[in-house]
């Protein structure tokens, strides 16, 4: 049977065949359909023209990209299909196109990996610094931050990368591993401190039954032994220490109020659990004020109960403001109530700027007006501080 001769192939014997292009032979890609060898032809040229359109997209991308090494697997991929690929074209210029762009690429990545080496080599000097920080919360911060940097980075040359990553994982691992270490040791060590302070707490309390020279010289003994054992956690040692120096003085020892359940239902109102009740809030706010110990819970409600007052009144506002601010949807009222919280710090902001002003101008001799403005400066620092971590609130969808 004859030879029939179409673009970039040929048929015979009622097979289709690809033209020899490059190192590769001719190859038979298919069968004539139906005896109708235009149709045939024009199939596979379409199949053709389907991967030059695809290996033209890509290529347009990599010259509108700057990430042009994310797409070198995807040449290569093109390059090696291209030999296995049924159509009818010039397969042979689409070859050189897809070996053009890699060779680019490449170009790209290996200038990329010089720059990538000399940014780890940087970033490994940096963490040797760091792990070598004493204080480990400015130590982690800064570690970090090196990590994030480390991980945006991408892989240097082939011939370091596998080194620079073992080093820098070994000395995070390496940090990391020191720094349990420590907080573990820590942790036993406040144990163990504890329990001295309480054996202490117990020899204190059996100075009831002593008096006169003998328990002079006991108090003062015990209170010698007392300074030698060590620093503990303030939140641990601030009871420990008022029951020992109430035990000292012959006073029976009063532990501090438990502000745990208080605390929970603060909570609950901050969560809306539990419904907002301004004179409840005032009623507490009064029972926290007269227990005139210094306690870290009680603390912590005295704030809760501020702002849980600053956020009602930053409702009020947008209520009055907005008449339909209830059917607003979330991301429109989150927008007003940062406007009208940011509004409130400018305000006292600008308040605070006047007290300090007129600060200056008081004669420093003038001790009750001193007093009195430094007092009204502080509580206005503190308004700011509220209505700041009120505006957290917001940004962290908590109000």
């Amino acid at each position: 049977m004859d030879i029939i001769q179409v673009p970039f192939g040929f048929i015979k014997d009622g097979k289709v065949f690809q033209s020899s292009w490059g190192d590769y032979p001719d190859r038979e890609i298919g069968e004539v359909r139906d005896d109708n060898t235009e149709k045939s032809t024009q199939f596979f040229q379409e199949r053709f023209s389907d991967l030059e359109k695809k290996i033209t997209e890509v290529t347009e991308k990599i010259d509108s990209t700057e990430n042009k090494g994310s797409f070198l697997m995807k040449l290569v991929h093109l390059r090696e299909h291209l030999p296995q690929h049924d159509g009818l074209g010039d397969y042979l210029s689409l070859h050189d196109k897809i070996v053009k762009y890699e060779s680019l690429v490449r170009d790209i990545i290996q200038k990329n990996r010089v720059r990538n080496s000399e940014i780890k080599n940087a970033l490994l000097a940096e963490t040797k610094e760091a792990v070598a920080i004493i204080n480990w919360k400015e130590a982690t911060e800064k570690i970090n931050d090196i990590k994030s940097r480390w991980i945006k980075t991408g892989s240097a040359e082939e011939d370091k990368n596998e080194s620079f990553e073992e080093s820098f994982w070994d000395q995070i691992k390496e940090f990391f591993d020191r720094k349990k270490q420590f907080f573990e040791d820590k942790i036993k060590l406040t144990d163990h401190r504890k329990r001295q302070y309480q054996e202490l707490i117990e020899d204190a309390r059996n100075l009831a039954d002593i008096h006169g020279k003998e328990r002079f010289t006991k108090v003062k003994a015990l209170k010698e032994q007392w300074k030698e054992i060590g620093g503990i956690p303030a939140e641990f040692y601030q009871p420990l220490n008022n029951e020992f120096n109430q035990l000292l003085k012959g006073r029976r020892y009063e532990p501090p109020k438990d502000y745990t359940g208080t605390l929970t239902k603060l909570e609950a109102i901050k969560a809306g659990e539990e419904s907002y009740d301004s004179e409840e809030l005032t009623k507490l706010k009064k029972e926290l004020f007269r227990d005139r110990a210094k306690n870290i819970d009680k603390f912590k409600c005295l704030e809760l109960i501020q702002l849980l007052n600053e956020r009602e009144f930053v409702i009020k506002i947008a209520h009055k403001r907005f008449p339909d601010f209830a059917k607003q949807d979330a991301d429109k009222k989150k927008s007003i109530k940062i406007g009208i919280i940011k509004d409130l710090i400018s305000r006292d902001s600008d308040d605070l700027k006047t007290y300090e002003e007129n600060s200056a101008n008081f004669s420093s001799n003038d001790g009750k007006m001193n007093k009195l403005v430094e007092s009204k400066i502080k509580s206005q620092k503190r308004k700011i501080e509220v209505k700041s971590k009120l505006l957290e609130w917001v940004d962290s969808d908590e109000f």
